[in-house]
């Protein structure tokens, strides 16, 4: 763990401190917020809050404005407090197999930076290296943009993660990435605050702070991409288990005979629902010579997601079938989930719910209702998520935000 010392260096936290610290997470849960109602949401004295909030505008880590709505009438028009632009900055790094997405946040949570690669290499040497390159041109950038101090860098990845030290312990699709201690290798390279973590755990925080799950204290973040995973946070924590590595929600069992997963199991939901196993089985159904309309596809180059999607809207059985059993496969998973955590509702993204998502959100929801206790069901509300393309990347930037306020969301 590479833990920030608090706001003003020391590790022990006083009043003072701690009443700051309030204030600050109660002007981000809410925002353009005067000292009256400031003080209010955060049980503060009026006195205590007026004399904070000086010391906190006096460092840039709150803002103050006129209020953007309303008649006011003659007179001064009253002024509102927000997370400060001058208060500091997170650079947050989502590495997948194929791609690396890295974003510069500012305190505030205003995107300042954003840029998307595909890595040339996969080995682990050449990774870290890049990692580290991408994250200096990002730190370079948002300090030129006098955001204030860089406050940490987070990494989202792609694979099993133990937070709590900073260990990648296994990235399918990266060889070599067992047992990797990035989180002290970032620290000695870059000299800051480091968090990694799951990826998916990063996107479920993305989705808490700024989209789908915005004011939700518990819900699920399930991902369907390359490959499956949730995020879990329950009561306004994200859930991590007794070994820190919860949430592998893609290896469990929907089909004891299915296909191969690359944990070395058989029939996991990610070996049934992630997006190389439906362009895999639709492979193997065109094989068995099943007429289809993606025959003619698949001949003439590779085939996507997009083509199964758009074969399926034009009425194609085969498309259909095989959206059909992934929709089955992933409601059976999700009403297991749904009937052990109530979690009242469950965000699902990731590229096989952009691009299926016709049929997709509705079918899993059937399925659910069919397959868990009803009285949770009936009660549960499956949404889209609100980000596509690096939203781990948000996530990872995001957590470092978390602890700088303090915040117990993080569970670390």
């Amino acid at each position: 763990m590479h833990k920030r010392k608090a706001l003003h260096g020391i590790n022990h936290i006083d009043n003072a401190e701690r009443n700051r610290l309030v204030l600050l997470a109660s002007a981000r849960e809410h925002g353009n917020l005067s000292r009256t109602e400031l003080s209010r949401i955060s049980g503060l004295s009026l006195a205590t809050t007026k004399r904070l909030v000086e010391e906190l505008l006096g460092q840039g880590l709150l803002d103050e404005g006129e209020r953007p709505f309303g008649r006011f009438g003659r007179g001064r028009k009253p002024s509102v407090l927000d997370l400060g632009k001058r208060g500091g900055y997170a650079i947050g790094l989502d590495l997948e197999p194929e791609s690396l997405v890295v974003t510069g946040l500012g305190l505030n949570g205003e995107a300042l930076y954003r840029k998307a690669l595909r890595p040339e290499t996969r080995g682990i040497t050449g990774m870290e290296e890049l990692l580290v390159a991408e994250a200096r041109k990002a730190i370079g950038f948002c300090s030129s943009e006098g955001r204030g101090a860089l406050l940490g860098v987070g990494a989202g990845i792609a694979g099993l993660v133990d937070a709590r030290t900073g260990k990648v312990l296994f990235c399918p699709g990266l060889p070599g990435w067992e047992n990797v201690d990035l989180g002290d290798l970032l620290h000695k390279e870059l000299g800051t605050d480091i968090i990694v973590d799951d990826g998916v755990r990063c996107m479920a925080l993305a989705e808490k702070r700024y989209g789908s799950a915005r004011g939700l204290d518990t819900f699920l973040y399930i991902y369907i991409g390359l490959g499956v995973g949730s995020g879990i946070i329950l009561d306004n924590r994200i859930y991590r288990g007794k070994n820190g590595v919860s949430g592998e929600f893609g290896h469990i069992t929907v089909r004891e005979d299915g296909p191969l997963c690359s944990c070395g199991n058989r029939g996991c939901l990610e070996a049934m629902t992630s997006t190389r196993a439906i362009l895999a089985r639709t492979g193997e159904l065109l094989s068995a010579d099943v007429h289809s309309s993606l025959r003619r596809t698949a001949a003439s180059g590779e085939l996507t997601l997009a083509d199964i999607n758009t074969a399926a809207i034009a009425g194609d059985k085969l498309a259909a079938m095989v959206i059909d059993e992934t929709e089955e496969s992933l409601g059976l998973g999700i009403a297991s989930l749904i009937n052990i955590f109530d979690p009242g509702t469950v965000i699902l993204a990731g590229e096989v719910v952009e691009l299926l998502e016709k049929y997709i959100l509705e079918g899993v929801q059937k399925v659910v209702r069919l397959r868990s206790l009803h009285t949770i069901s009936q009660r549960t509300e499956i949404r889209k998520g609100a980000f596509d393309v690096g939203t781990a990347s948000i996530g990872a930037a995001t957590m470092i935000l978390e602890r700088f306020l303090e915040n117990e969301i993080l569970n670390l």
